[in-house]
């Protein structure tokens, strides 16, 4: 049996988001490839160095959402050259918080 160390559930579901390495080292864009209460994980062409902060700017279609977040993890994807990384919301709001329990339901 797994064992499964996520403390909310997960979402597979694809936002486009704008991601902000703080503090101001530069930008991309890109989409998570899930989601939850607690944090995403993302795709990203470069290496995303563990603890760096970073500024997501994800459009919900009906929402767009301001989330500070924190590297957890990056690995690079066995099939191409590119990355995923796991990312740790920060300072989410009760209202953030509501709104993606409801995507992830």
């Amino acid at each position: 049996m797994a064992y499964e160390r996520r403390k909310n559930t997960r979402a597979y579901v694809s936002f486009p988001l704008e991601c902000n390495v703080l503090p101001g080292k530069g930008y991309f864009y890109t989409v998570s490839k899930d989601l939850s209460v607690g944090g995403a994980r993302i795709l990203c062409n470069e290496f995303l160095v563990k603890d760096n902060q970073l500024l997501l700017n994800i459009n919900f279609i009906d929402k767009v959402m301001d989330i500070r977040a924190k590297v957890v993890w990056c690995n690079k994807e066995r099939t191409s050259d590119r990355y995923y990384a796991g990312v740790e919301f920060l300072e989410l709001s009760e209202d953030s918080k509501k709104y993606l329990n409801s995507i992830t339901r």
